[in-house]
């Protein structure tokens, strides 16, 4: 089973989904709970009189940020097609590997985000391990890569995202 399942990740790979607008416009009242949540006191997040000197030219929010802007709303839930990781999941729930854990990601950034931009992503899948054993169990690593974008169409961030599917 597990180089039948193997074989149609790799037949998977390269799909994306998307995009997928973020529910909320970058805003500086999410910025300001991010800078308190994480004690971040850099002044070009909330000081708009230091920020206007800087060479970003005002505010900008935090770049680790963009993922919690497209957050899927917890309520109420929504009947959206699952995305490529969703679909992956269930997938690998069906063959018996229920198991998850989060093992890496990154974030690489391109453009800054600022108060008024529409945030967007997609996803693609990128990466699938043959079957190991590891101490959790025996299962696969999935990557997606997600893409976050402004309005404008310019690259905001890259984040590789993996996962371990793994059978309990």
């Amino acid at each position: 089973m597990g180089q039948e399942l193997f074989e149609k990740l790799q037949s998977m790979l390269g799909q994306e989904s998307g995009p997928y607008q973020a529910n909320d416009v970058v805003n500086p009242a999410m910025t300001r709970h991010w800078c308190e949540a994480m004690q971040d006191g850099n002044p070009l997040y909330t000081d708009e009189a230091y920020a206007k000197n800087s060479k970003f030219g005002g505010v900008i929010a935090p770049p680790q940020m963009a993922q919690t802007y497209c957050l899927p709303a917890l309520w109420p839930p929504d009947d959206q097609e699952p995305n490529i990781l969703g679909q992956l999941s269930k997938m690998m729930d069906d063959a018996g590997y229920a198991g998850v854990v989060a093992t890496t990601t990154s974030h690489e950034y391109f453009a800054p985000m600022r108060p008024g931009d529409h945030i967007s992503y997609g996803l693609k899948f990128m990466t699938a391990s043959e079957e190991k054993k590891t101490s959790l169990g025996t299962g696969f690593f999935l990557t997606v890569e997600y893409s976050y974008t402004n309005q404008n169409g310019e690259l905001v961030c890259k984040q590789p995202f993996t996962i371990f599917k793994f059978k309990i």
